[in-house]
């Protein structure tokens, strides 16, 4: 017998009030998971921590060629 022929002849035996209970259970919303927010990562503050303070080249316009020195 298959799984899903036993979850059905299991409903086919329960009680008219237990099925409607089971539907219930089954069609009503899920409540939504309050997620906390994950801290996002400060890039720039990484980037100053590795190169200080200084003015990065852009590669995307230098490979363009529209770097204006």
């Amino acid at each position: 017998m298959s799984t899903i022929q036993e979850i059905k002849a299991a409903i086919e035996a329960l009680s008219p009030a237990q099925r409607v209970e089971l539907e219930r259970l089954l069609h009503q919303p899920a409540e939504p998971v309050a997620e906390k927010a994950l801290p996002q990562p400060d890039y720039a503050a990484r980037r100053r921590r590795i190169f200080g303070n200084r003015v990065l080249p852009n590669p995307v316009l230098e490979a363009r060629g529209s770097v204006s020195t």
